[in-house]
């Protein structure tokens, strides 16, 4: 299936409408589409490290589409060129802007609700004027109504770094003498010559004065062509130190400077969808355009003027300037703030006791609370002794369905929390998970982390040898892929994730295999905390190991039903273990002994992918969700 979409300005709108792809080749998954994107040459290069995408195409060379057949084609601009162009292409179905015979710009009756508020309205101006302050509609939902799309909360703008970005990003840091761990605030309040969106420069002085002095942020002063002379003097009257990232930078060094910043205060500009992409918390100053058209996706707020001239899109609007800084500092104080919550689910967990202790022993600058879930009277009475003397635990009595349907419950109810840990109430992590953890997502772009499990067992004995092999195989795996910002599997035993209560794991996956993609396909990156240790008591018998390989196995197999895997492949598969193990399997062993349990355990892990084969493949058994004990792993 081909799919054509032509956006090619602004630039701002081309990146927030670059979640279409996603949605398109979701919707049309059993199709395998292919997006093609017509768009600007200058913003190609938003599109470069884009998976959704299949062909990113230069407006200039566009005419070269037209020997594709389509089954799809949608024209989101408004110039007579493109409606032209869409209008002789070969396609099953057209969507938005079109010539009609006699050569007059109209458009298909889906995309209605949004042009009619814009120039080529066929109300004219005035009505379109009058149609555009009266939406309470997000741009995403405009676009997704387009493409009857009723879950878009999904999807988000994809914007990801590639290498040489990483590197303008990394060397920008080192020149300035900038750590990872700094508050880096972004400003970037200057707007192009549309409309007046810029906050006056006197306010931005004194915002970044009081930023300075109240939170010790370092301060980035961005802007484009336009703000050069509005820069300088920014940075002549301001009492506090602010680091210019210059008004010269393309669309490659404009977001790779971006991302070095935590948090980023912009007027209604191509910097705010920017940031939003790359997932910043992100603060937007608005006056003279859409309040509601704008979407945070949960990453920020809004902050609009005290002006009766809202939504007006007149040249000489002057709401700006009744922004209140007051707001900018509140919000900014709400959004720094990690609020952190330690999860530990268990079932019949006589031993839970060890696992709230190492939750409460946390040696930690950050603030963060536990909850214990389980279903059983058992655990949870347990888990009181402690509650009574420590404010912060509270106590969860899940229904009984199953560890994935009691963590819905939870996610669903935790809409605080910035960050989630999740881990299990038969084992106990080290003094420094709090921190280690908290610290990676210190990055904005990091959108899950994972811990390393650690045996509690020896070498010694067979099981205790196997378990010792599979972690350390894993634990290099995950080094590996976090060094080159690859995709990483997370371990159930010990993850994190930032809180989004709209995830909803699939009760036949494992909740350790799909939040992740979850992230990732968002365009997060998995951060991997090797330092934070989580230590696991395993099997010691034969008929529970392969009994737990298999069911851990077995909840993988659904991934494809959820997760894209031609975008992010698999990582836990028998072809990838194959592939992966074979220099560990050379070097691991130090003892004849440990050779041959080698050679045992490459026999029983074929075993177990033959059984998962049997169960999914040709007995078409589904992974299910319930409380299920291993006796000797407690």
């Amino acid at each position: 299936m081909n799919i054509l979409i032509i956006k090619t300005g602004a630039l701002g709108d081309v990146v927030r409408t670059s979640f279409l792809a996603q949605a398109l080749k979701d919707k049309y998954k059993n199709k395998d589409p292919k997006v093609f994107w017509v768009t600007s040459k200058k913003a190609i290069s938003l599109f470069v490290n884009n998976p959704y995408v299949y062909q990113i195409v230069a407006e200039e060379d566009k005419e070269k589409l037209k020997s594709i057949n389509f089954d799809l084609v949608i024209n989101l601009e408004e110039d007579e060129d493109s409606a032209k162009f869409v209008s002789f292409l070969n396609t099953k179905k057209l969507l938005g802007a079109f010539l009609d015979k006699d050569n007059k710009i109209i458009y298909t009756s889906e995309t209605e609700e949004w042009f009619n508020t814009s120039l080529i309205s066929k109300y004219g101006k005035k009505k379109a004027d009058i149609l555009k302050k009266e939406n309470i509609k997000t741009h995403r939902q405009l676009m997704s109504a387009i493409i009857d799309i009723k879950d878009f909360e999904k999807y988000e703008p994809f914007l990801r770094l590639n290498t040489d970005q990483r590197i303008i990003a990394n060397d920008f840091l080192r020149r300035h003498n900038l750590s990872r761990s700094d508050l880096i605030v972004g400003i970037n309040t200057g707007s192009g010559e549309r409309w007046p969106k810029d906050l006056p420069i006197k306010m931005t002085v004194k915002l970044i004065e009081e930023i300075h002095n109240k939170f010790n942020a370092k301060i980035l002063l961005f802007g484009g062509p336009e703000e050069t002379t509005r820069n300088m003097e920014v940075i002549k009257l301001a009492k506090a130190p602010i680091i210019s990232t210059g008004c010269g930078n393309d669309l490659v060094e404009f977001p790779a400077l971006v991302s070095i910043c935590n948090l980023f205060i912009t007027s209604d500009t191509l910097g705010l969808h920017i940031a939003l992409a790359l997932k910043r918390k992100t603060i937007v100053l608005i006056g003279p355009t859409s309040n509601h058209e704008i979407d945070m996706y949960g990453l920020g707020k809004k902050i609009i003027a005290k002006s009766n001239c809202l939504c007006c899109y007149s040249r000489n609007c002057k709401s700006m300037g009744k922004i209140s800084l007051h707001e900018i500092i509140r919000s900014i104080e709400e959004m720094i703030n990690f609020k952190i919550l330690l999860i530990i689910t268990a079932f019949r967990e006589l031993n839970i006791g060890r696992a709230i202790e190492s939750a409460l022993n946390q040696k930690t600058k950050y603030d963060y609370g536990i909850l214990v879930s389980a279903p059983d009277e058992e655990t949870l009475n347990i888990a009181k002794k402690y509650s009574k003397h420590n404010k912060e635990i509270k106590l969860f009595k899940d229904p009984g369905k199953g560890k994935m349907y009691a963590l819905n419950l939870l996610i669903k109810n935790t809409k605080k929390e910035d960050i989630l840990i999740l881990t299990d109430g038969d084992v106990f992590i080290s003094d420094n998970v709090i921190e280690e953890i908290t610290n990676l997502f210190l990055d904005p772009e990091i959108g899950c982390v994972t811990g390393r499990p650690v045996p509690i067992e020896s070498r010694k004995d067979k099981y205790g040898y196997w378990a010792n092999f599979l972690f350390e195989a894993a634990n290099k795996l995950r080094m590996k892929a976090f060094e080159s910002n690859s995709f990483i599997e997370c371990s159930g035993y010990l993850f994190a994730f930032r809180g989004d209560n709209k995830i909803e794991i699939p009760l036949d996956t494992a909740e350790d295999t799909i939040i992740p993609y979850y992230f990732w396909e968002k365009g997060y990156k998995i951060g991997y905390a090797e330092n934070a240790r989580v230590y696991v008591k395993n099997v010691s018998n034969w008929k529970d190991w392969i009994k737990q390989k298999v069911r851990t196995a077995k909840a993988h197999e659904t991934l494809d039903k959820y997760a894209d895997t031609k975008i992010t492949p698999r990582v836990k598969s028998f072809k990838n273990e194959t592939l992966e193990g074979f220099i560990h399997i050379i070097t691991y062993p130090t003892t004849f002994k440990e050779g041959f349990w080698t050679l045992e355990l490459i026999l029983a892990r074929l075993y177990m992918w033959i059984l998962v084969f049997y169960n999914t493949k040709i007995k078409k058994f589904k992974s299910v969700d319930n409380w299920e004990r291993i006796e000797s792993a407690r």
